[in-house]
């Protein structure tokens, strides 16, 4: 099976659909990186491990012509019943300007669900783009600008209870980025500006987990809520600052694969925060339509919602809509200058063992954002 692992996202009424790489951390953490609760299996003849693989090719004016592939490994780590599946997802592109990204993202299960870890990486130089900071940055041609970044994680998880959690983990952060080329940004001419140069940052912290979900990838039923914060002081790091995430999901089926699901996301940092690590608007997961960062600031408030259903044998269809703004802080957060995100998308089951969909979404936001995604799992 093929599909191209990118997502399209259009800024200008005006102009040309621009491309956003979707094989990067956002969109494999995003993927990759669910911790779902324990489910039952009838025997153990479904534990067979699966390989899908894809190549893909695309054109923008920043990345020129580009060619690349991904993928997803499907595997268990042993024998226990209750066991989940462990996955590695990868990818890779290079563009005849001389850009490219490698990505990895993984999530392993051991000893009957009790241990679980994931260390994703990702290396590349790439365009991103910068608009400024707040929650009415105006339209600019000269956003892009380009960045070599090496960023990896450690997350390590035991069925500890605190705060009746699930599970409860440790996470080591890594994150090295260098401003590669301003390009005509302005924005980015500003020494003063935190993260002008790029920098080096290295985080601990922890997180916690309460999952009720019947299904890893394609839940009919139950609900997920995750919480994280990472600290990353001085004499650690290039920046001193922290940051905080909590992710609120629930999920309700009609019959059985017919499922509206909802999402409360909510991301906040404090101190001397790098631009490029300020809470984003926009990607091919929450408020689909926006361009990854079309809106920055110190917090990222956003509920959506999606209503699921296949219609004949292998297809289906979503609908999904979303409410979300970004604001220097919680008391700052303008309700009557909310963005929209409205859409729908078709849906592959190319994994029918494990429900694992194949998705291309059309996200529509106001001002004449649009985009265009293709990737692997639901959004949420």
């Amino acid at each position: 099976m093929a599909c191209s692992f990118l997502s399209i996202s259009g800024q200008d009424k005006k102009g040309p659909l621009k491309v956003l790489d979707s094989i990067s951390d956002d969109v494999l953490n995003a993927t990759y990186h669910e911790r779902p609760a324990k489910k039952k299996r009838d025997s153990l003849t479904d534990r067979k491990s699966s390989l899908s693989a894809y190549p893909y090719a695309y054109y923008t004016p920043e990345t020129q012509l580009a060619f690349g592939a991904g993928g997803i490994y499907i595997f268990y780590t042993g024998d226990e019943k209750d066991l989940l599946p462990s996955q590695i997802g990868f990818g890779g592109y290079y563009t005849s300007n001389n850009q490219y990204k490698l990505s990895l993202s993984n999530a392993f299960y051991f000893f009957d669900n009790t241990l679980y870890f994931s260390v994703p990486v990702s290396y590349g130089l790439y365009v991103n783009k910068y608009w400024g900071v707040g929650d009415d940055t105006p339209e600019r041609p000269n956003a892009a600008y380009a960045q070599r970044t090496f960023s990896t994680s450690l997350t390590a998880e035991i069925p500890l209870k605190f705060f009746t959690a699930d599970r409860t983990g440790i996470i080591f952060d890594l994150d090295v980025t260098e401003i590669a080329d301003r390009r005509d940004n302005e924005l980015l001419q500003d020494e003063t500006l935190p993260g002008y140069d790029g920098g080096s940052i290295f985080g601990i912290g922890g997180d916690l987990l309460w999952d009720s979900r019947d299904n890893i990838f394609f839940p009919n039923k139950g609900g997920y809520q995750y919480f994280k914060a990472i600290i990353y002081p001085n004499g650690m790091s290039d920046f001193n600052f922290a940051s905080f995430e909590f992710d609120v999901r629930q999920y309700y089926s009609f019959s059985e694969d017919h499922v509206l699901a909802g999402n409360f996301y909510l991301q906040g940092v404090t101190g001397d925060t790098p631009f490029y690590k300020l809470p984003a608007l926009g990607g091919q997961n929450r408020m689909r339509g926006y361009f990854n960062g079309r809106y920055r600031d110190n917090l990222y408030m956003m509920l959506q919602m999606e209503y699921r259903q296949y219609v004949y044998k292998r297809l289906g269809f979503v609908v999904f809509g979303g409410l979300g703004n970004v604001s220097d802080g919680i008391l700052d957060f303008d309700m009557g200058n909310l963005k929209y995100s409205v859409g729908g998308g078709l849906r592959f089951l190319f994994n029918p063992k494990q429900k694992v969909n194949l998705r291309m979404d059309i996200g529509i936001g106001q001002e004449g954002n649009t985009g265009i995604y293709f990737g692997i799992q639901e959004a949420f």
